[in-house]
């Protein structure tokens, strides 16, 4: 049986091999491709932890809120 070898994956964009690893490829007149870049950039690990997103619990941490040190008295104070 003979395994045909895959076609490399192109860029939709430009055209070119995505490479592997992947690279970052120039457009005709010399700047780098955008779709490219994009690609690259996507494949980067995050530089910060991202935010808990919605239905997702936050992560457990020891830190607790102090209680603010006022009650509802001082908001019945004109200003």
């Amino acid at each position: 049986m003979h395994l045909a070898m895959s076609a490399p994956t192109l860029c939709i964009h430009c055209g070119l091999s995505a490479g592997e690893p992947p690279r970052l490829n120039r457009l005709e007149d010399g700047r780098p491709c955008p779709v490219c870049a994009e690609r690259l950039l996507a494949l980067l690990p995050p530089l910060l932890p991202a935010p808990a997103r919605v239905g997702e619990e936050a992560p457990e941490d020891d830190f607790e809120a102090p209680e603010p040190g006022y009650d509802a008295a001082d908001f019945d104070q004109p200003a």
